[in-house]
Parts: structure tokens; C-alpha cells; sequence
């Protein structure tokens, strides 16, 4: 067992580019651009494609994970999610959402669809946006929300990598899409901090060597939606999950989506990945040799 000591100093160093730049996005996909425009292209996997049925026993790999309340809350038939099958979704550009009514002529608001341009990804890489769409308002979300449930997919696959670490590197479409939201957010730091913060105003930069354009300073700065959205009311779900993210009671989450949320999770996500987890995690995505 390393000191944790020692661990945190690693962790305090500042970004540094990946040693693999394979396993992070490249190309311009669905109008938005990599953050490493130099990697190879990515493509999705090929191979025989997973079914529905391995798909949904795919989601229990979810308990111990910072998703594990909203995996409960959907087994337990508390939201309005019921299911989910490979399809073609309403947003082309979508990992999981809501069903193509122009494909399956009609809107069953129970469903969402996998992408099926990934069923023959592992399906484990896709569980980050499984948490996003069990918890998401629907397409007039705001920033805040888009922004906090980025950020849970992302502690999601982070926690996942560190168990499974040859999920980052699979060099998949899939894989590179998720690594990259979690390179953001493990980057997401005030100077000199082991402590990942949503909001480090005066971070010194989430992907760096990457591409200028996707830059920012922290993880709540990515303009993940519109602000002007912003307000709309968290649902019990999402606040059990942030109480058992941030280990408090129900009573003391914010009850509304609004740009103080960031600066609230920063404050009690502080002991969320543990040091171990982050750097293993760290070492499956290539940012340490």
C-alpha cells in the first residue's frame, strides 16, 4: 500500500499532456470537435453486437458506483425510465436517449435507446450516459444540469476504470468519447491540489497540449447547455444521489439547477475518488507514463 501521502503530491503536480493520445477524441463527430486533434480517427467497434437483454444485466455493474442510487431508483420503478433497448435515438449524436419517434412511429417516454451505432461496444462503456439519461429533465435542460450530470458519468467511468482498466483503452469511438469527459473532469483542479473540483476557476487548464478551442479552466466551465435554462427544480432521485455522492443528508442538497451547484459539489465531492481510484484511473487513460 503506497502512503497516501505520496499519492496526493502526485496528484497535486499539474496536468500534463497524455502519453496516449489514442485513447482520447480526435475528429470533429456529430458537429463536435475532438480535444486532441492530432490523434488517430476514431471509429466505432465492430464485431457481433450485443443484445438488449446482455445490455440491461450490464447495468448491475453500476452498484458501487456513484450511479448505484439512480440504478436503484430505476430498478424500483421510481422514475420515469422503465427500460432501455438499442435503437436509433431522437439525437443522432446521443450515446443513450430518447427514441427516434420517426423511426419507431410513436414516443414511448418509458424507453431510451442505446445508440446502436455502439451495440458492439463493451457495454460497460456505456453505463456514464446510462446515469445521465435516468436522471435528465429531457431536451430543455440547462447548463447546470447538463453540467452535473456530465460529471457523474464521468465519476462513474472513472470509478469503473479502476477496476477495469482495459475499458480505456480499447480504442474505440465509445471509449474516447467517455475518456475524454473523464480527462476533464480528473483534470478539473486548483494549482498545486490533489482535489478534484467541478469549479477551479483559476485551474490550470483541463486537456492540456489539446486542442485551444475545447480548453477550460475546469470541468463547469465546458459549455455543456444554455444558462439561460438554468432554475428548473432537481428531482428527489438527483438529490439522493448528490446526498450519497457527497455523504450528506437529503436535506442539505440544493433543490435547484442553478450555477451554485457546481461550487456546491466542489465542496462536498472532496473525498469522492479516492486517491488510489484517481490514479488508476489516470493510468488507464494514458495521463501517466
Amino acid at each position: 500500500m503506497k502512503n497516501p501521502a505520496s499519492l496526493e503530491a502526485r496528484l497535486a503536480q499539474p496536468p500534463r499532456p497524455p502519453v496516449d493520445r489514442s485513447r482520447l477524441s480526435s475528429n470533429t463527430l456529430f458537429g463536435q470537435p475532438g480535444i486532441y486533434p492530432d490523434g488517430p480517427p476514431m471509429h466505432p467497434a465492430s464485431g457481433p453486437p450485443h443484445t438488449d437483454d446482455e445490455f440491461r444485466e450490464c447495468l448491475n455493474a453500476l452498484n458501487a458506483t456513484i450511479g448505484e442510487v439512480a440504478f436503484r431508483a430505476y430498478a424500483e420503478s421510481r422514475l420515469a425510465v422503465r427500460d432501455f433497448t438499442y435503437g436509433i435515438p431522437a439525437s443522432p449524436g446521443r450515446i443513450v436517449g430518447p427514441v427516434d419517434s420517426t423511426a419507431h412511429g410513436r414516443t414511448d417516454e418509458a424507453r431510451r435507446v442505446v445508440n446502436r451505432r455502439y451495440q458492439s461496444e463493451d457495454p460497460r462503456l456505456v453505463l456514464p450516459s446510462v446515469v445521465h439519461a435516468l436522471l435528465w429533465s429531457g431536451p430543455g435542460a440547462g447548463h447546470a444540469e447538463e453540467a452535473l450530470l456530465h460529471a457523474l458519468g464521468a465519476y462513474v467511468h472513472a470509478q469503473l476504470l479502476a477496476r477495469a482498466p482495459e475499458l480505456a483503452s480499447t480504442g474505440t469511438e465509445l471509449a474516447r468519447r467517455q475518456n475524454s469527459i473523464t480527462v476533464t473532469l480528473l483534470n478539473s483542479r486548483q494549482p498545486g491540489s490533489p482535489t478534484i473540483t467541478l469549479v477551479a476557476r483559476d485551474g490550470p487548464g483541463t486537456i492540456p497540449g489539446g486542442a485551444p478551442a475545447m480548453q477550460t479552466p475546469d470541468f463547469w466551465s465546458v459549455p455543456f447547455g444554455p444558462r439561460d435554462r438554468d432554475g428548473a427544480p432537481i428531482d428527489i432521485v438527483a438529490r439522493e444521489t448528490l446526498a450519497a455522492a457527497g455523504g450528506v443528508d437529503l436535506a442539505d442538497v440544493p433543490d435547484s439547477y442553478t450555477d451554485s451547484l457546481g461550487a456546491w459539489c466542489s465542496e462536498v465531492f472532496t473525498d469522492l475518488l479516492t486517491p488510489s481510484v484517481q490514479l488508476a484511473a489516470m493510468r488507464a487513460l494514458g495521463l501517466l507514463e
